[in-house]
């Protein structure tokens, strides 16, 4: 059986692997292999590439194909686990689209991640800004650098007007910064805003607009409510000529503004605030808006409304629980008191 296994090597690939060839070797095989896949976007592709160097490689490099051992890998993810949930997670992912590229090659028989001990969640409760939270930053966002002795240039206003926008459309920050004139509707009642596409940061090219969101049911029109649609008035005055495509928010150059860019201001916002160390990001906008419309309106208008697939998503990750007492279930209750 040991002859067997190492006589295995890559169905019609034409490299010459087999289960005794470097991890490393199988690993660039495997990246080939994405690069030419219509199914994943440049993004994703990119992201899997900067995992496999940062979370898997400096383990496995050294090691043979035939030495990534159910126990290896297991030791592995546990070392991951111990340092974050997420880590573990991408790792294991990583890891087992690599090893499941080896099997299809037939330079293994198996995908040893799969055998490995399941990945158990922390249990995470979404919480959402509070009033006060968000009067604080709309403070910041509005006085940030312009008191006396700001260095730099003056603030143009953007970010507090992204700010705004986010709150009221509930829109994650590529996709905020990617809308267009020709994107919102001002003339409708309430106005809306289309959201089509996401900024994303691609190496080797920079800051572009994607011409589509994350995922298909991010595809949507959201009503946006009047202080969201102030702000939007105002982008379509300051925008230069009358090109339907241009961003409402856009650089000094005119070209889109990259998202690290603005969260890095953001931070600066929220320190100003007095909330460092929070861990407030502008994702929080997004369950903060969640948990309002889940209160109000229920988890299937909040899911529709952030673009998300399932409930499942919303409930976990974005609609903080409602911790208030209902005072109905008593007033029932009341009903079996004893006669007197």
């Amino acid at each position: 059986m040991e002859a067997l296994a190492g006589r295995m090597r890559v169905g019609g690939a034409g490299d010459g692997l087999t289960a005794d060839s470097p991890f490393s070797a199988l690993a660039d095989a495997w990246l080939d292999d994405l690069r030419v896949d219509p199914s994943r976007s440049e993004g994703t592709k990119e992201v899997y590439e900067r995992e496999l160097n940062s979370l898997v490689l400096p383990t496995f490099q050294h090691f043979t194909i035939r030495e990534i051992t159910v126990g290896r890998v297991e030791h592995f993810l546990k070392t991951q686990h111990s340092k974050s949930y997420a880590r573990a997670k991408h790792s294991r992912t990583i890891l087992s689209m690599i090893l499941a590229f080896a099997v299809r090659r037939e330079m293994i028989a198996r995908n040893p991640v799969k055998e490995t001990s399941r990945l158990k969640k922390p249990k995470h409760v979404p919480k959402a800004l509070t009033t006060n939270q968000i009067r604080a930053i709309r403070i910041a966002a509005r006085d940030w650098r312009t008191g006396p002795g700001a260095l730099g240039p003056h603030p143009d206003g953007q970010v507090r007007e992204i700010i705004e926008l986010m709150l009221g459309s509930l829109t994650r920050i590529g996709e905020v910064l990617a809308l267009r004139k020709c994107d919102v509707d001002m003339a409708a009642e309430p106005p809306t805003v289309h959201v089509c596409g996401t900024i994303v940061v691609r190496k080797g090219i920079g800051v572009l607009r994607q011409h589509k969101p994350k995922t298909d049911e991010s595809n949507r029109v959201v009503a946006i409510p009047t202080f969201a649609a102030a702000v939007v008035r105002h982008r379509l005055a300051v925008i230069p000529g009358d090109e339907p495509e241009h961003l409402l928010f856009y650089s000094r150059k005119g070209t889109p503004l990259a998202p690290h860019n603005v969260r890095r201001t953001f931070r600066e916002i929220v320190k100003r605030a007095g909330l460092d160390g929070l861990e407030i990001t502008p994702h929080a906008f997004r369950r903060t808006g969640a948990t309002l419309l889940t209160n109000e309106l229920g988890i299937e208008t909040a899911a529709d409304i952030l673009g998300h697939t399932s409930t499942k998503t919303t409930k976990e990750h974005y609609a903080e629980p409602d911790r208030a007492v209902n005072p109905i279930p008593a007033a029932i209750l009341e009903r079996l008191a004893p006669a007197e």
